[in-house]
C-alpha cells in the first residue's frame, strides 16, 4: 500500500451529556498518563482483503504513527465471516449459525509467516448471531450489543480454544448504545464511539475483568473530538491508539494521550497521520492489546 497525504484535524470540545450507560456505579480512576509499552518489534493490524484473504500488517511504531508496514497472508481463504480481536493475537469469528470460534496467530508480535495455534477454529460458544456488535476488550473481555442497544459483558478464560468462561455470562452493564456509527475498544475498559454527528466519545468501563456495571463519570461519555462521521472503520491497537479508514481507502493514525482519564489531549494536536491508501472494502482488525498501558 502506498503513503499519501492527508489528514484530519479533530477540534477541542467540552464534556458531552450523552449518557450511553444508565446502569453505573462510580469508582476512582488510575492515573491517566501511564507509560505505554507495546509488543515488539511489531504490532499486527488483520485485515481482510477483497479477496476473503487474511493478512497480517505489522506496524513498528504504533506510539508514533511512523513506520514501515510490512505484511503476510495468514489465511488465504478466511472470507467474509464477522471477525473481531481478543489481543495478543487472538481472533474471534462469529459464523452465520451464531458459533463463536477462536484463534490465535503464534506471531501476533509481527514476525514470520503464518503460524497458527493448533486448536484455532475451535468453537467455544453458540448463539451470538443475534447481536448487532461484538467486540473484543483484550484479556478476554467481550462487549456485545444487543439490537436495543444494550451493552452486555462477556469474559472468555480459555487460553487454547477450551470452553471456559466467567460465570454469569451475558451481564447486562449498560444502555443506549445502539446509536454508535463505531465503536472500538482499546483495552482496560477504555471504548470510543463515534455518533451519527461525529463527535468522538470516550467511555471507561472500570470493571473488565470482573464485568460490573462501574462506569468513569457515571457512564456519561466525555466528547473528545469531533469530524468522525467520515471513517468508516475504526479500530485500536489499545493505548488510545486508533486506526480509522476513510471513505476513499486511507488510513489514519490517531492517538489519544490520556485514554485512562479521558481528557482532550492528542498526540500532533489531533493531527491524523497517513499510514497508506487502498484499504478500501475490508475489516480492520487491529490487536487491541498490541500496547498496553503500565
Amino acid at each position: 500500500m502506498s503513503n499519501s497525504s492527508g489528514t484530519r484535524r479533530l477540534s477541542r470540545a467540552l464534556s458531552c451529556a450523552l449518557a450511553a450507560v444508565l446502569l453505573t456505579l462510580t469508582a476512582p480512576l488510575e492515573s491517566a498518563h501511564a507509560a505505554t509499552t507495546c509488543t515488539t518489534p511489531a504490532v499486527s493490524n488483520y485485515h481482510v482483503d477483497g479477496n476473503g484473504q487474511l493478512r497480517r500488517w505489522s506496524h513498528s511504531g504504533p506510539l508514533t504513527g511512523s513506520a514501515t508496514w510490512y505484511q503476510s497472508v495468514i489465511d488465504p481463504t478466511w472470507g467474509g465471516i464477522t471477525t473481531f480481536s481478543g489481543g495478543d493475537g487472538v481472533l474471534f469469528t462469529i459464523s452465520g449459525s451464531g458459533a463463536l470460534r477462536w484463534h490465535k496467530d503464534n506471531n501476533y508480535n509481527g514476525t514470520g509467516g503464518p503460524s497458527w495455534h493448533p486448536n484455532s477454529g475451535a468453537t467455544i460458544g453458540s448463539g451470538w448471531s443475534g447481536f448487532s456488535r461484538v467486540m473484543g476488550g483484550g484479556d478476554g473481555t467481550i462487549y456485545a450489543v444487543a439490537p436495543d442497544g444494550k451493552l452486555y459483558w462477556y469474559r472468555y478464560l480459555g487460553t487454547a480454544g477450551e470452553v471456559n468462561w466467567v460465570s454469569s455470562q451475558g451481564r447486562l452493564i449498560g444502555t443506549g448504545w445502539g446509536g454508535f456509527q463505531r465503536i472500538a475498544p482499546s483495552g482496560k475498559g477504555v471504548l470510543y464511539g463515534v455518533t451519527s454527528g461525529g463527535d468522538l466519545r470516550w467511555y471507561r468501563h472500570l470493571d473488565p475483568l470482573g464485568g460490573n456495571p462501574t462506569w468513569a463519570n457515571g457512564g456519561t461519555g466525555t466528547t473528545v473530538g469531533i469530524g468522525w462521521a467520515g471513517f468508516t472503520r475504526l479500530a485500536s491497537f489499545g493505548a488510545g491508539i486508533l486506526l480509522a479508514r476513510n471513505s476513499t481507502g486511507t488510513l489514519f493514525w490517531y492517538r489519544h494521550l490520556d485514554p485512562l482519564g479521558g481528557s482532550f489531549n492528542w498526540a500532533n494536536d489531533g493531527e491524523g497521520t497517513s499510514q497508506g491508501t487502498g484499504w478500501n472494502n475490508s475489516q480492520i482488525l487491529a490487536d487491541v492489546t498490541g500496547c498496553r498501558e503500565t
